[in-house]
């Protein structure tokens, strides 16, 4: 029998897999010609059809689910449900209400166009047909919360991992906390850290509406008993506004803007001496209910997210240091050999010099063994001045042996 769904325009492909499959085999093994599942808050129900004098896009409009299971031949009595299965030419029905935790939530039915082709045995099989139609609507709605859920951390995983980015040179507070508002979607995120002292201090904001503070950025690690318990505990600690606590009263006055509606404070830990806190404030009323479970394990790869960058961040600047010390070790040890050269060398060649030109003036000497030995002489100075001059200058690029100093 050759089944099709009979559904509103445009919503037919809304229809879950799971619940067409538990109708389509229910009605391939009764006599029905027409099957249906229809939830009370859904206004489109799914219906399967075969070739029949029933029209299965008049499957609607359905009068509320039956008490009991409910069997109609001929549509012989005045109810809502036989006037319903008359007007539709219906001659045969079955009907089972669809129940959730002893409440009707819907209905199921199969129906035929010939009287008495359905009857107690269609009743029992339904029956079973629509308990396993409640688990798989369970199902249904987990699994579409996970797709909405995918469907919003997915960017703001692909974000959080592409943080890494920012560790191309060493990052700011600043930096990351507005890579981070930018991948979540709160209202602001905050950044603060734990200094030695035991205060927690506000080091970035970033988001739409992130808080200003009247020139106070550092508090008191005890009077943050959220603060002070996410980062004892390691794990994010949800906050709800919509009520007066005096256990969250210290970190509302100090760290979320009076309009937050639900805040979450993220521990992250970057070494044993830098531990902080991602927060992140929301103040639209849709987000007033409880973070999932999925939602704050984003958070958290978030927060650890940062602790990467931070560390990454400290490592290159380590090293930037150290290339830097090294850079000046090898800049004072080139300048000590020019001095070297310069002073021991050049002195010794230019009293050399000075000899060799008093020797010339007092003709003591021939005039051309002494010009020769004085040509000599002044290159050789010449080029000490020279190799000196380099050594001074080699960390700024000049060339050692370029610009002789005469």
């Amino acid at each position: 029998m050759a089944l099709a769904i009979a559904a509103p325009p445009g919503r037919a492909d809304h229809h879950p897999a799971p619940a067409h499959a538990l109708l389509g085999a229910i009605l391939e093994a009764s006599a029905a010609e027409v099957g249906w599942l229809a939830w009370l808050d859904r206004p489109d129900p799914l219906v399967l059809g075969a070739s029949s004098p029933i029209d299965s896009t008049d499957i609607a409009e359905f009068p509320e689910p039956p008490a009991q299971p409910l069997v109609i031949d001929a549509a012989i009595a005045p109810g809502p449900w036989e006037r319903w299965c008359q007007v539709r030419g219906i001659q045969s029905c079955v009907l089972v209400p669809v129940l959730a935790g002893g409440r009707a939530v819907g209905t199921m039915g199969l129906a035929s166009s010939r009287v008495g082709a359905l009857g107690a045995s269609d009743v029992r099989q339904l029956a079973l047909v629509s308990s396993l139609a409640v688990h798989t609507r369970t199902y249904e709605a987990r699994l579409a919360g996970q797709r909405r859920l995918f469907a919003e951390v997915s960017p703001t995983l692909e974000n959080a991992l592409a943080l890494d980015r920012a560790v191309r040179h060493p990052s700011t507070y600043r930096q990351i906390a507005r890579a981070v508002g930018d991948s979540i979607d709160a209202s602001y995120c905050l950044i603060a850290i734990q200094d030695s002292k035991g205060a927690l201090t506000l080091r970035a904001a970033a988001g739409q509406r992130a808080p200003r503070w009247m020139g106070v950025s550092s508090w008191p690690l005890r009077d943050l008993r959220a603060c002070s318990r996410a980062l004892r505990e390691r794990h994010a600690v949800v906050l709800n506004f919509h009520r007066h606590d005096p256990a969250i009263a210290g970190e509302r006055r100090a760290l979320f803007s009076p309009t937050t509606q639900v805040g979450v404070i993220v521990p992250f830990f970057a070494g044993a001496r830098t531990r902080g806190v991602l927060i992140i404030g929301e103040e639209r009323r849709s987000r007033r209910q409880p973070l999932s479970p999925e939602r704050i394990a984003i958070l958290e790869l978030v927060a650890s997210r940062i602790a990467h960058i931070l560390r990454i961040s400290r490592r290159l600047e380590y090293e930037r240091v150290a290339e830097r010390r090294g850079q000046r070790q090898l800049t004072i040890e080139r300048q000590q050999l020019a001095r070297e050269v310069h002073d021991g060398v050049g002195q010794t060649l230019s009293a050399l010099l000075e000899q060799i030109r008093g020797a010339i003036a007092e003709g003591n000497a021939g005039p051309e063994a002494l010009k020769v030995l004085e040509q000599a002489t002044s290159d050789a100075l010449n080029g000490a001045r020279t190799l000196a001059f380099g050594f001074r200058h080699l960390e700024r690029g000049v060339g050692p042996l370029e610009a002789p100093r005469t």
